[in-house]
């Protein structure tokens, strides 16, 4: 798997009923057997204020942090930690021990990995 583009956003609401703008999206673009695909992470924004102080906390996290923001990392964590997200595009996270989840124990070799390559493509 060849990690292409990773971003992230918190949503704004489109119409004044609708609720999206409680959620943030992470997405990551990848390319596997040849295929470019792109995967969409949907969570509820409050998970991250909340995971964001642990993660600070964490040595590894910590030093991706001063690059990345949680909204652009966590659809990548996701991929890297179940392999069942490779068959899907989008997936919605809500349960905060979930979202967690992907995050600890972090996979640090893989991450630093492709962390350190898409530091290198965007520079």
């Amino acid at each position: 798997m060849l990690i292409q583009q990773i971003g992230g956003m918190e949503l704004e609401k489109e119409k004044p009923n609708t609720s999206e703008d409680f959620f943030n999206r992470s997405e990551v673009t990848y390319e596997c057997n040849g295929k470019t695909q792109t995967f969409y992470l949907l969570y509820v924004r409050y998970f991250e204020e909340k995971l964001q102080e642990e993660l600070t906390q964490h040595d590894f996290w910590n030093n991706y942090l001063s690059v990345y923001k949680v909204t652009e990392i966590a659809a990548l964590t996701a991929l890297l930690k179940n392999p069942a997200y490779l068959r899907r595009k989008r997936s919605y996270i809500n349960k905060y021990e979930e979202f967690r989840n992907l995050f600890f124990p972090p996979n640090e070799e893989l991450l630093s990995s492709h962390l350190n390559t898409l530091k290198q493509i965007t520079k």
